[in-house]
């Protein structure tokens, strides 16, 4: 298995590194760089920003709530559907026509020039909030890899973290945003197919008798018994799918789309990518439940130990690729819109203003190695999971900026004050909230609180 696992693997490190090598000439300026000069078809832009969303935690993630709970984790991926059709029809396509009137390659520049802020404030606080949550968003896909390595190769789980940090940090230096998009549409691609047929096969060998039980109880299970029974996992996903709407990987993704009449193609695309690996991701948990007749001692690694036993070693390494690309595409990505909010928010606006586009291009190369040291510090004390980690940054994130975006595209009368108010008081409630209660997810309270913040704030 080891050997099979590492052709497997090496091959798909050349791959990468074939695709990093053909986009790295083409970035020849900051906004190449950043958002491949907003040259993307609605394919690769449908892909990609599903791609980058899912990550490690579709593979491992879903699967081991859903291992452990049942049905009742079927709520989650409903709610971020639905979220995420919302962003595709209300954000997508005026975010990308509003970026590029403004001349903005980062969110954080589009916040300072549309709410006309001349001090610099909101630049620089949504700048620190982003890097903040992206330190533990980074490092859910560090971990991930190394129970993946650890699992598959026998190698240490430090090392495997480590292995996964420098092959992201290769690739997205060569290429920066062309390389990550094109590779996230050839790899969204692998990833829906092996998403498939891994728990289809797996349901193939199991008796239909069984699984008919066994999903008849569970479902049994996700009746309520109590109003506050029923009210908790709706609000839940009500939660996870509110957080689309500041997702900065995520909506940089419409960012660079070529042409904005083209979102609605993009987006059939991509809620059909969604649609089938969350069933599928879904699939692989409740299927887990009957397939392993000993309780597995990682619920993370139901669908890794479930591809290793219904596939032959050499396919179940390819397989098992497939989870290292859901990795890389969201970590990529997120690397690489940090490493743009320190080269332009931090570097451009605060030490060089005239940087030539070549300078602000090796700022984020230097940032894209330096940022991702922090994450590799979260994942190195494996104290928390992939879901815990994603649940803590997404909510951090969509509670900070989703209520900004949508006061930037349809509230006129939202003013700086209000703006960067809001942002600060629905950063520091997700920050802090996990800390006071886990009952209800703090992306209801802290979006909430921001919203009120930029829309009772005197613009004088």
């Amino acid at each position: 298995m080891l050997n099979a696992f590492a052709y497997g693997f090496i091959g798909y490190l050349i791959a990468l590194g074939i695709l990093g090598a053909v986009f790295y000439r083409k970035s020849t300026t900051s906004s190449d760089f950043m958002l491949a000069g907003r040259s993307l078809g609605y394919w690769t832009t449908a892909i990609a920003a599903h791609a980058s969303d899912m990550s490690i935690w579709m593979f491992m993630g879903l699967p081991a709530a859903v291992y452990l709970t049942g049905l009742k984790s079927i709520l989650i991926p409903l709610g971020l559907m639905a979220g995420m059709y919302l962003t595709w029809l209300f954000i997508a396509a005026p975010l990308r026509i509003a970026t590029e009137k403004l001349q903005s390659d980062t969110l954080s520049t589009y916040f300072q020039k549309r709410f006309h802020d001349s001090s610099g404030s909101l630049r620089l606080i949504s700048a620190f909030l982003s890097l903040w949550f992206f330190t533990f968003y980074i490092a859910s896909g560090l971990v991930g890899m190394g129970y993946l390595f650890k699992s598959v190769f026998e190698i240490d789980y430090h090392t495997g973290i480590l292995i996964g940090l420098l092959i992201t940090i290769g690739y997205t230096l060569l290429g920066g945003f062309a390389a990550i998009a094109q590779s996230h549409f050839f790899q969204g691609i692998f990833v829906v197919i092996m998403m498939i047929l891994v728990p289809a096969l797996a349901f193939a060998q199991l008796p239909i008798g069984t699984v008919m039980h066994s999903f008849t109880a569970h479902a049994n299970s996700f009746i309520p018994h109590s109003f506050l029974s029923l009210c908790i996992p709706i609000i839940g996903a009500l939660s996870w799918g509110m957080g689309y709407f500041g997702q900065p990987h995520i909506l940089v993704n419409f960012m660079g789309i070529k042409d904005p009449k083209s979102m609605p193609k993009a987006m059939r695309v991509g809620m059909l990518w969604q649609l089938f690996t969350f069933s599928s991701s879904v699939l692989a948990g409740l299927i887990g439940i009957v397939f392993f007749t000993t309780p597995l001692e990682n619920a993370q690694l139901v669908f890794i130990k479930m591809a290793t036993s219904v596939f032959p070693a050499f396919i179940a390494g390819c397989i098992l690729c497939s989870i290292v690309a859901a990795g890389l595409t969201t970590i990529a990505t997120q690397m690489l819109v940090a490493s743009s909010t320190i080269a332009h928010d931090v570097y451009v606006n605060y030490i060089n203003k005239n940087a030539s586009d070549r300078t602000i291009i090796r700022v984020s190369q230097v940032a894209l190695i330096i940022i991702p040291l922090f994450s590799y510090l979260v994942a190195f004390t494996g104290f928390s999971t992939v879901f815990d980690l994603v649940e803590y940054a997404w909510m951090g994130l969509g509670a900070s900026f989703g209520p900004a975006i949508i006061a930037a595209l349809y509230v006129p009368q939202a003013s700086t004050k209000g703006v960067i108010r809001g942002m600060l008081a629905g950063g520091l409630t997700a920050l802090i909230w996990p800390l006071i209660t886990g009952i209800i997810p703090a992306l209801i309270p802290a979006f909430l609180i921001n919203s009120i913040f930029i829309l009772k704030t005197d613009p004088q």
